[in-house]
């Protein structure tokens, strides 16, 4: 093999083996997820102290504030650290009482009991998503013999936000922080963020609190139509295929009617009293005597009158009934829905042979039918004068969404692709690498075969070679020697050939 060719053959096997040795370090480099961010100083010494300690490979970025761990121990050193308190962050929390003594004052254990648990509520609040970062303060005023002296506690929450913190999140917080607190009520509490905006604020006023409720019960019973008639269409003419809008008018009144209605026509004896009196006059025989014996003027004068009187009273109970009726608070007055759906695409050839998609509105009569489920889905009422519209409309879609591809086989086999290209690279390896490898040196054991020309000539038969000698009698020497006699030019060859392959293997 000419210097040429065995200079061209290295450089191959060379760039070869850079070649699996930089697919080997790609295909088995270690993945790093996060472990932890934001850490404090003192955190993240001890972080990486016990992670150098059970000899775990990381990674540190964001100047010390980060760790790194590979991903298939993520969990477990979060698992592990924790149950070693770790990381413990800028905040103290109940373990301050771990190592208290008995020449503690009363002082120092209410103050670090307060201390405590703003550390325990900050870490608490940590845990949502958005937050990355908390303070709580709060004001607890000493506790006094005379109520009117009682001063309510207070508190305010300071959030460093990763994304916007939605409202309900935001009344969790501050209704976390109330229940943690004793005597400690909602509206004595104040959100805000790093920004220097208002998350929570005092909202006593009862105008402003009903106004709130109004308004989230409103946008739930939105919500809960919308739910209803959305979900029906998408199964009807497909997923993303169907647009609901529903606005609903409430009726927040509270009303009570109370009303009595009495039949004269309609009547029944409830009670009858009877009641008679009598008076008669009579003369005064004493007194008559007298009268008579002084003369007739006065006989008139001595007679009794005779009265008589009767009263009767009865009672009628008149028919009558009481009605009485409480309107529910939040009554719907009216519901009125939007909807519009898409038609119906094909994909079609053109006459220059290319398919392109091929819109059709949906038929009236579909469109009516439609309109019919949506009435009965939202519980349509003439009395209310709901109103409803179903219209079909083409959407803003290519044909992609419409007849989406095949995923792809990689999304399938993303766990599997490392360990199917390590078994690839070993096998490539064996192939093109080790076994020409061997193959090589197998051939190099062997002494090469002499080319056509450079063949012994095969001796002549006994019977037909005479005058030579006897070659199976004749030694091994003496064989080499009567050949180089006879052929000195092809010995010489030989000689040559035998020496560069000793040259090659030395």
């Amino acid at each position: 093999m000419s210097p040429a060719r065995k200079a061209m053959v290295i450089g191959v096997i060379i760039l070869v083996l850079s070649g699996f040795v930089l697919m080997f370090y790609w295909a088995n480099q270690v993945d790093y997820q996060t472990l932890y961010t934001n850490l404090a100083s003192d955190d993240a010494a001890a972080i990486i102290s016990k992670l150098k300690e059970d000899n775990i490979p990381y990674k540190i970025e964001a100047e010390g504030s980060i760790i790194k761990v590979p991903v298939e121990r993520v969990y477990e050193l979060r698992l592990a650290l924790a149950s070693e308190g770790l990381p413990k962050g800028d905040s103290v929390g109940f373990e301050v009482f771990d190592n208290t003594t008995f020449s503690t004052t009363e002082f120092v254990q209410k103050l670090n009991y307060q201390r405590a648990l703003q550390g325990e509520l900050a870490r608490t609040i940590c845990q949502f998503e958005e937050v990355d970062h908390a303070r709580v303060m709060l004001v607890m005023p000493e506790e006094s013999l005379f109520i009117e002296d009682a001063k309510p506690p207070s508190a305010s929450v300071l959030l460093k936000l990763r994304s916007s913190l939605p409202k309900d999140k935001v009344d969790g917080v501050v209704h976390l922080v109330a229940s943690s607190v004793e005597g400690l009520e909602p509206h004595q509490i104040t959100v805000v963020d790093t920004s220097g905006a208002i998350l929570y604020k005092n909202e006593s006023d009862e105008e402003e609190a009903m106004a709130k409720m109004q308004t989230e019960y409103q946008r739930k019973i939105e919500q809960r139509y919308h739910s209803q008639i959305q979900t029906m269409l998408e199964r009807i003419v497909g997923e993303g295929k169907a647009i609901v809008r529903v606005s609903a008018d409430i009726d927040f009144n509270q009303i009570d009617l109370r009303e009595e209605k009495y039949d004269p026509d309609s009547s029944a004896i409830r009670s009858e009293q009877h009641k008679a009196e009598s008076a008669k006059k009579e003369r005064d025989e004493a007194q008559g005597n007298t009268e008579v014996e002084s003369g007739s003027e006065n006989q008139d004068q001595n007679l009794t009158s005779l009265t008589q009187k009767s009263d009767k009273i009865v009672n009628y109970e008149v028919s009558h009934y009481e009605k009485r009726v409480s309107k529910p608070f939040g009554e719907i007055k009216r519901l009125s829905v939007a909807s519009v759906v898409d038609g119906v695409y094909q994909m079609v050839k053109a006459e220059d042979g290319s398919e392109k998609l091929d819109y059709q509105d949906r038929s009236e009569q579909e469109l009516q039918k439609l309109e019919e489920l949506v009435k009965k889905a939202m519980g349509y009422s003439a009395d209310r004068e709901d109103q409803i519209q179903v219209t079909c409309m083409r959407f803003s879609i290519t044909a992609e969404d419409i007849f989406p591809k095949e995923r792809n086989w990689l999304v399938y086999g993303r766990p599997y692709i490392r360990p199917i290209l390590n078994l690839v690279l070993v096998l490539l390896i064996f192939f093109f690498v080790v076994r020409p490898f061997l193959k090589a040196f197998r051939q190099m054991a062997q002494p090469p075969e002499p080319e056509e020309d450079d063949r012994l000539p095969e001796l002549p038969e006994p019977e037909e070679a005479e005058g030579l000698p006897d070659i199976a009698k004749m030694s091994l020497r003496e064989r080499v020697i009567m050949i180089a006699n006879n052929y000195p030019e092809k010995t010489e060859n030989w000689v040559r050939g035998w020496i560069n392959e000793v040259e090659k293997n030395v």
